[in-house]
């Protein structure tokens, strides 16, 4: 994974400040925290300096945060519970000038905190469950993205993330969707987050994928592959947006 650390020092898209990520779908249950969580978890694993805003009324990833601070484990990045409206712009400001890579876990609903993360974001992943209501509700969330930018006077990049990705076959549902994105030209990432135990037990154990131990959690090699690809093609998706 030196690879995604040297590409999160080399992009400095906002001329210093380091690289701000959002990650968004209106839609409940799409896999827009596990997506935070797993990438914030294998940036960090390898060196990259990250912080997490959790803007999520859920609060999961703070909830996380939380059950390792009681249990005495140290927190291997930054963990920054929902900031008010008020508060969002600098505390983007602020974390991006001290670390490499700021996520933003977004709540779901348009309000004005998701439209002050935008505006601050160097990309926005939207990650989706491959069924037709998903799609519909990723594609509002693309709209979204469109408006603000417009509203900005400057694009705001964006990638389609395939959320709980078969690991088998791709069903003719799934075929059926990526030949209507891949249409419409939407730019998906090459890499979808796939369902697997692992991801589930980091939240229930307060954990992170190399604390998980295989005997007691299944597909545990292949879930860590799947985040180590999934955490460069993230990095390799903002070189290529900011590129030289």
């Amino acid at each position: 994974m030196e690879k995604a650390k040297a590409l999160a020092k080399a992009i400095a898209p906002s001329g210093g400040t380091m690289s701000v990520i959002s990650i968004g779908n209106p839609k409940g249950g799409a896999g827009k925290t596990t997506l935070a969580l797993v990438l914030a978890d294998q940036l960090s694993e390898n060196g990259v300096n990250v912080a997490v805003i959790d803007a999520d009324p859920n609060a999961i990833i703070a909830k996380w945060a939380a059950k390792r601070t009681d249990a005495g484990n140290d927190l291997p990045y930054t963990v920054v519970p929902r900031p008010t409206e008020s508060e969002m712009i600098q505390t983007i400001e602020r974390l991006a000038n001290e670390h490499d890579i700021v996520l933003i876990d977004l709540e779901g609903a348009a309000s004005r905190m998701i439209s002050r993360a935008l505006a601050r974001s160097h990309l926005v992943l939207v990650p989706f469950n491959q069924s037709p209501v998903d799609a519909e509700l990723a594609a509002t969330a693309v709209a979204l993205i469109h408006e603000e930018g417009e509203a900005l006077g400057r694009r705001i990049p964006f990638r389609l993330v395939r959320s709980r990705d078969s690991a088998a076959i791709a069903t003719k549902t799934s075929k059926r969707i990526a030949m209507a994105i891949d249409e419409a030209g939407l730019p998906t990432l090459p890499v979808g987050l796939v369902e697997r135990a692992a991801y589930r037990d980091i939240y229930e154990f307060g954990a992170l994928l190399s604390e998980l131990d295989d005997k007691n959690t299944s597909g545990l090699l292949k879930a860590q592959e799947n985040a180590q690809q999934l955490a460069e093609a993230v990095i390799s998706a903002v070189k290529e947006e900011y590129a030289q």
